[in-house]
């Protein structure tokens, strides 16, 4: 990563990064930078200004005097784009479809193109004080692939937790390949490997991760979230656990969650939460290990929630 890069940082609403997004490599580029120009103070958006050579620097792109040309082409094509925000409320689907842009300008010979978001993302930008992502520019932007950048920014929405459990309907939703690569092995070799290579390579994160399969079909995928400099090692199931080492239920928990679920309780509701399972397991295993006590805890957790 550039030096000039680093302490510029991307900060979105968790409901945008799971929003479907349809744009180009190069227009999540312009996103992420006219984003990352943004003031956490700022209460209404005004015009970013994007230098086209600094576009040029930061993606590594050494056709400078073809993103010029293409400067009207961005323009006219952001204004184009929208985000589809898909959530489950009360058992009920939602959906709402945002115009990504209200306007953009580009004068030949100026070298900038300038933006101005639809007013109607504040709400996924502007004035975020929880259930947002955050990361440094200079990560997401040189990724060659969409697929990458999407995968990327998930990962650090959850990065926290460490855990990304997501269903295969879902992640291609995200990703826009819905009607892409049929079968789930095609899936893997096509996108999630190569956005696994990419992200390790580029990134200060990078992910393993599992399948699960109901019978022989792919239903979810699970992705374990590493820091770059983090030995690879999968989470042991606690039922798998031999020993008695201290183990963080509340995070195990977390982990299981969507992030609507995850965004829809308080740290605080958490904890209560997890106070009543360990008083539940307690009474119910008044002579049990720490092991045993620690595992009735995570399922009484999960049991509490559910009902």
């Amino acid at each position: 990563m550039d030096e000039q890069d680093k302490g510029q940082m991307v900060v979105k609403a968790n409901r945008l990064v799971q929003a479907k997004m349809p744009l180009s490599k190069l227009e999540h580029r312009v996103v992420a930078l006219l984003i990352s120009q943004l003031d956490k103070d700022d209460e209404s958006f005004g015009f970013q200004k994007l230098f086209v050579k600094d576009l040029q620097m930061t993606s590594g792109n050494k056709d400078a005097g073809r993103l010029y040309q293409r400067a009207e082409e961005i323009c006219s094509s952001l204004l184009d784009k929208k985000i589809e925000v898909k959530r489950k409320k009360d058992g009920k689907r939602k959906y709402r479809g945002i115009n990504l842009m209200d306007e953009c300008r580009y004068e030949e010979g100026k070298g900038y193109i300038q933006a101005k978001f639809n007013d109607s993302m504040e709400e996924f930008l502007l004035q975020l004080k929880r259930r947002f992502t955050m990361y440094e520019a200079g990560y997401y932007v040189p990724l060659q692939s969409t697929h990458s950048m999407r995968i990327y920014e998930m990962l650090k929405m959850r990065e926290g937790i460490s855990v990304l459990r997501i269903s295969i309907k879902e992640l291609r939703d995200i990703l826009g390949v819905a009607d892409s690569y049929e079968y789930f092995s095609a899936l893997k070799a096509h996108v999630i490997k190569k956005a696994q290579q990419e992200i390790e390579e580029k990134t200060d994160i990078y992910f393993t991760y599992d399948v699960e399969r109901e019978g022989r079909s792919a239903e979810r995928i699970k992705f374990f979230i590493h820091s770059e400099d983090e030995e690879p090692q999968q989470p042991t199931k606690v039922e798998d656990r031999t020993e008695a080492p201290d183990i963080d239920v509340v995070s195990m928990f977390k982990a299981d969650l969507t992030q609507d679920e995850l965004d829809s309780l308080s740290n605080e509701a958490v904890q209560k939460l997890h106070e009543r399972a360990t008083q539940q397991a307690r009474a119910a295993n008044p002579d049990g290990g720490k092991a045993m006590l620690q595992a009735e805890t995570y399922r009484r957790m999960k049991q509490l929630w559910t009902s």
